[in-house]
């Protein structure tokens, strides 16, 4: 009787083991679902315009695909290492997206000055030969950051060393580093990916149990700034009032983005137009892959359509929220937690911008927009998700 006893036991120990070392396939199978139609509606957002101005109408799903392979492979990657071993090369994570931030401020060939900002690092300038079906290879460093910041502060906030200190120099090393990296990204001028990534990192900040002072005192000093930044131009300034009466501003200038928006969801009604029916795509809507990719998503498949997407999204954030409850160590908790605000963050702003609750910023939807870097970027940092949902007893239940 105790012989098969104990092998019941082994075998139990066996199966438990496996489904700890599993990816949550919930996770997973929600996220191959937004991915996919991510990659459609970049096909279907994009037709017209690729045709039109590449002579292809299949230039960005090509390109979206090819971001998304890479994505994919990293996030597979991320999922597989040892956290441990991760953590040892925090430091140099960090302080390479801060030298790569730096380098954008420079006035080279390599970092080119586009509407008035430096936002870019192109890889192949002139004289440098360009790629076939690509021609010039660049990522955005600030999409980079929001990984590093991620991994980075979450490994700070969770050290024994750091908690061990009083509020004051705690709280003194935080805002050094959040100053540093957020500054930088401000100087570009990129005022909301600043904004975001900020809003990310004070949130690790919160859940790893700080002070409520902290936010007491720092969080009117930020909208002060906010407000100030967001009224210190007329280019600014217009974006507010466009958002406040769209009616008083020129139709064909501050006000059209918006106005085309808004035609596009109203168009779609509650059940849609139907698939790849967008008129707004028809080189009316600007930005029509990235940051205004919902509007024809609302105009295609109207209300119901919308809404089941947010859905989907909420049932993401949701499982990553249970597997950061779950997480097996405060690391580990804080990484998971990082990137969940990162996507809720994003989608929130993207969402808000698109039906008027706040100003267009330019920030694109979450895994759905066409993009490079923020593409490849948050798969990465998703891997870092199903890296924990491998160690927590959550996975597929």
């Amino acid at each position: 009787m105790g012989q098969p006893m104990n092998n019941l036991k082994k075998i139990k120990k066996t199966l438990d083991k496996v489904k700890v070392e599993s990816v949550d396939l919930i996770f997973t199978f929600i996220l191959s679902l937004i991915i996919l139609f991510g990659v459609f509606m970049v096909y279907e957002a994009s037709l017209v315009y690729a045709e039109m101005v590449f002579g292809d109408r299949l230039h960005f799903v090509k390109l979206q695909l090819g971001w998304s392979v890479i994505g994919l492979a990293g996030m597979y990657f991320l999922s597989k290492i040892d956290l441990t071993i991760l953590r040892k090369y925090v430091p140099l994570i960090f302080f390479a997206a801060c030298g790569f931030l730096m380098f954008v401020l420079l006035p080279t060939s390599f970092a080119p000055e586009v509407y008035g900002a430096r936002r870019w690092i192109i890889l192949n300038p002139e004289p440098f030969p360009s790629i076939p079906g690509l021609g010039r290879a660049s990522f955005q460093p600030s999409e980079f950051a929001k990984l590093a910041c991620v991994i980075f502060f979450a490994s700070l906030l969770s050290s024994e060393k750091m908690k061990s200190l009083p509020f004051y120099k705690s709280a003194f090393i935080f805002t050094g580093y959040l100053g540093l990296v957020c500054g930088l990204i401000f100087l570009e001028p990129n005022f909301s990916t600043a904004f975001i990534l900020g809003v990310i990192i004070l949130g690790i900040y919160f859940l790893s149990n700080a002070s409520l002072w902290y936010f007491i005192i720092i969080g009117p000093l930020m909208a002060l700034n906010a407000a100030i930044y967001a009224f210190s131009s007329a280019y600014r300034r217009s974006r507010i009032q466009t958002l406040l009466s769209p009616e008083d501003v020129d139709k064909s200038g501050a006000g059209y983005h918006i106005r085309q928006v808004m035609i596009a969801l109203g168009s779609g009604g509650f059940f849609g137009l139907g698939m790849g029916q967008s008129r707004q795509k028809y080189a009316y809507l600007p930005e029509v892959t990235a940051d205004s990719i919902f509007a024809v998503i609302g105009e295609e498949f109207g209300f119901i359509g919308t809404t089941l997407l947010i859905v989907l999204f909420g049932f993401l954030l949701w499982r990553g929220i249970l597997i950061a409850k779950k997480a097996p160590d405060i690391f580990s908790s804080l990484l998971v937690s990082g990137v969940i605000l990162w996507i809720s963050v994003q989608l929130l702003i993207n969402l808000f911008a698109m039906v008027r609750i706040m100003p267009l910023t330019g920030v694109p939807l979450p895994l759905i927009s066409y993009g490079g870097s923020s593409t490849i970027f948050m798969l990465w940092a998703l891997g870092l998700v199903l890296n924990v949902s491998r160690r927590t007893k959550l996975t597929n239940e």
